[in-house]
């Protein structure tokens, strides 16, 4: 028997359906644990139940006690790792309290003259905070909503390689929204102007680019997957076919064999292709 539904999605809320311990958002990619296990008296509580990404609980799960190699994850360890994280997501999903600053001021008014002296009358003065509410216009304005989905891909994309890196994908996220806002001078991206759609697309190209060589050695695979949108998408700009893409690739890159697919480029000639449908973009915009 596992955890019930109810608890589930309890522990789904929690976590925000991310990792507890990566902190990787997950979506439907994500497994429940048990942090005591059964066999050894764990039960299908809530308390006893642990989001994990697929990598992290494949980490948690292989530990060969018979041949002992590392350092297996305990119980205490795995509970502090999701105690953090649930309380992290509630601090993230708690609205921020009204700031009120209270002046009491003790006076009194005495006689005609209404001379003020020192006694008990309290006046209270707050200081109101109002929050301003920002008025966008999709596809007028303001980029389309076509325009803010893709923006949210790519930002997804940047925190994935970060977080295939091994760093702390919470900071990358703040890294790359606040770069966009002082980027574009805006509050927040769906303010950036209708004309200036392209350029944000391209600048998280660029972002991303950047943040690439990052994951080169530490996760080849994910490096060469990163790859793959840019180039399709491009493809799709110049109005290709995949098999009109792959011709692309074989004749540019002058390899003997054709092309099934993107996974059958080295690390190199990806890259190479990646430069190479750039470059042809940049070409049609121009119209050369």
């Amino acid at each position: 028997m596992s955890f019930s539904k109810e608890i589930v999605e309890d522990a789904l809320v929690a976590c925000g359906r991310s990792c507890c311990i990566c902190h990787k958002f997950c979506g439907v990619r994500i497994e429940t644990h048990h942090l005591k296990p059964k066999h050894l008296g764990g039960d299908d509580s809530f308390e006893n139940c642990i989001p994990l990404c697929f990598d992290c609980h494949a980490e948690v799960e292989h530990y060969n006690n018979n041949h002992p190699r590392g350092r297996k994850f305990s119980e205490g360890e795995l509970r502090k790792h999701r105690d953090n994280w649930y309380s992290m997501v509630r601090e993230l999903n708690t609205p921020l309290p009204r700031h009120e600053n209270s002046v009491h001021v003790i006076q009194a008014v005495n006689g005609k003259g209404n001379m003020v002296a020192g006694r008990d009358l309290n006046i209270v003065t707050e200081r109101v905070v109002k929050k301003t509410v920002v008025q966008t216009d999709p596809g007028g304005k303001h980029i389309e909503n076509a325009t803010a989905r893709k923006i949210q891909e790519l930002v997804k994309e940047y925190i994935d390689l970060h977080t295939a890196a091994e760093k702390d994908p919470q900071r990358a996220a703040q890294r790359i929204w606040s770069g966009i806002k002082k980027e574009f001078n805006v509050t927040t991206y769906k303010e950036i102007p209708a004309e200036k759609s392209d350029e944000a697309i391209q600048w998280l190209y660029a972002q991303i680019a950047m943040a690439r060589p990052k994951i080169r050695r530490k996760a080849p695979e994910r490096w060469k997957q990163s790859f793959y949108k840019p180039i399709y998408a491009r493809a799709n700009e110049l109005g290709m076919s995949k098999e009109e893409l792959y011709a692309i690739a074989q004749t540019r890159l002058e390899l003997k064999k054709p092309v099934g697919s993107l996974k059958d480029l080295t690390q190199k000639n990806l890259e190479k292709l990646h430069h190479i449908m750039i470059g042809e973009v940049n070409k049609s915009k121009r119209g050369d």
